[in-house]
């Protein structure tokens, strides 16, 4: 069997003496003298007793309800949700005191919204709040961050006070505190709202505290107590799925238990192909270098686990139905030059085990497929990111580093995928991938008879009404103001 490079050792030269230590074979031999093998098991039971205690204290201690990062006390987008002058969110403004998650300061808009006369995008939506007042609209976790009541990545627990409605406020000024940059608004806003601390009762995110127990946990039985590859792949695959979904990366706050259990099956299915594919070879090759399994596998697995949070500021979240910004094509093109970097790598590495030909005869069947599937009416094309690693899994099978850091990223971003959004498809409704941006619906024209208090437009045409279009809703100062049915006036 094909052998990895020699692995780590220090060797240190003087003029008379030398040594040379190899760290691996240490760690064996430390291992085997007082970590046997029957140590494992019980080490497993105490590791998930306390990760179920760690997950009990995040979600089941206490009665606050936890929020979303782009919750606020008015949902009122589209701009017409709240009803003509805002009464129809009247029930939503009342006082009530909520539990934050940390991380809601990397947590974006995801289309351009208009607040007056600004388009805002790739900030969180925190409108006001230089003089602690915030229009109602604004979502309550980062302007909690913004005013300094909650920690950025431990959250904590706010109380919202409603100003009195009608009255609102006006004068929303802008500031940028804490990391968060708000947004200024002049007019008078008949929604808004203060934020006071609340006492916390144990109710911080424990997200990090979390993911560095089993970080640390993962580390000692790699390192000391030296699984069989198929036993060490299964906590890998175990392990990253209850941590993706109940504490990276949630679908919802407390976790549905039935989206938990109900993944578990397919993905330890796919995982059995995984393990045949690439991650046998290239476990057993390195079974006996556990510092390099630790150091490189480890360093994989949880960068992808926690890609969602790494990665939450790279501007390409609508890469493949959107446009990309300056920033957006940077950040694509080096993510490109650090792919095609490893691919020259695998490939270079294939050819000398003779697998390169294998590999190309199956791959390059793909691309007209993908090129067939692209040109489909009505859809776009969507090769989610768990996609991109069942691709990936095959060509990182052979015993390098490599393929020893690469397939635990692989893994880790595969998890992240399927336990967040599922087994999304390769296909999708071109409307359903635009989510809440601006589709360019009809938007009525101005005429020059138009007044400061009188507004007359051109009449909806009979080819606008077959469309759906029966009237007209006027928008002033982002707060439906009237819906007038006939169509000029």
């Amino acid at each position: 069997m094909i052998q990895p490079d020699p692995s780590f050792s220090i060797h240190l030269a003087l003029p008379r003496r030398s040594w040379h230590l190899p760290l691996d074979d240490r760690l064996r031999a430390f291992s085997k003298r007082f970590c046997p093998t029957w140590l494992l098991y019980p080490f497993l039971a105490l590791w998930c007793m306390a990760f179920i205690l760690l997950i009990r204290q995040q979600y089941y201690v206490g009665n606050i309800g936890v929020i979303s990062c782009d919750a606020a006390v008015w949902a009122d987008w589209p701009p017409d949700t709240c009803g003509i002058d805002g009464f129809a969110c009247l029930d939503q403004l009342e006082e009530g005191t909520y539990r934050c998650l940390g991380g809601c300061q990397g947590v974006p808009l995801g289309n351009p919204r208009w607040v007056g006369g600004v388009s805002v995008d790739g900030i969180p939506l925190v409108i006001g709040g230089n003089d602690s007042i915030y229009r109602a609209d604004s979502w309550v976790c980062p302007s909690a961050i913004h005013a300094g009541l909650v920690s950025p990545t431990l959250g904590g627990v706010i109380t919202v006070k409603p100003l009195p409605f009608i009255w609102g406020h006006s004068d929303f000024t802008s500031s940028k505190a804490h990391g968060i940059q708000s947004v200024g608004f002049e007019p008078k806003y008949p929604g808004a709202y203060r934020l006071v601390s609340a006492p916390l009762n144990g109710n911080l995110d424990l997200h990090p505290i979390i993911s560095t127990v089993n970080a640390l946990c993962l580390a000692i039985v790699t390192l000391f107590l030296r699984p069989s590859p198929p036993i060490l792949f299964s906590i890998l695959v175990v392990l990253g799925w209850f941590q993706l979904t109940l504490i990276s990366d949630p679908a919802s706050f407390p976790p549905d238990w039935g989206w938990v259990a109900g993944g578990i099956p397919l993905v330890l299915l796919t995982a059995y192909w995984a393990y045949r594919v690439a991650f046998q070879r290239t476990l057993t090759a390195f079974r006996d270098l556990p510092l390099d399994t630790t150091i490189w596998q480890g360093a994989g697995y949880w960068i992808g686990l926690e890609s969602s949070t790494i990665f939450a500021k790279l501007p390409i979240s609508r890469l493949g139905y959107g446009g990309l910004s300056a920033d957006g094509v940077i950040a694509l093109v080096l993510i490109l030059i650090v792919v095609l970097i490893v691919v020259l790598i695998q490939a270079w590495q294939m050819r000398r085990y003779g697998l390169l030909q294998y590999y190309l005869i199956r791959y390059l069947p793909l691309a007209p497929i993908l090129l067939i599937l692209a040109f489909i009416p009505g859809y776009t094309l969507r090769i989610h990111h768990y996609l991109y690693c069942l691709a990936a899994i095959p060509v990182l099978s052979l015993p390098n580093r490599v393929s020893l850091f690469g397939q635990a990223f692989i893994l880790g971003l595969f998890l992240d995928g399927v336990g967040r959004w599922g087994w999304a498809s390769i296909l999708q409704q071109t409307t359903s991938l635009i989510g809440d941006a601006n589709t360019g619906t009809y938007v009525p024209f101005p005429l020059n008879t138009s007044t400061i208090t009188d507004i007359s437009w051109e009449p909806i045409t009979q080819n606008l009404t077959e469309m759906g279009y029966t009237g007209v809703a006027v928008m002033v100062d982002d707060i439906l103001r009237a819906i007038v049915n006939s169509s000029s006036e």
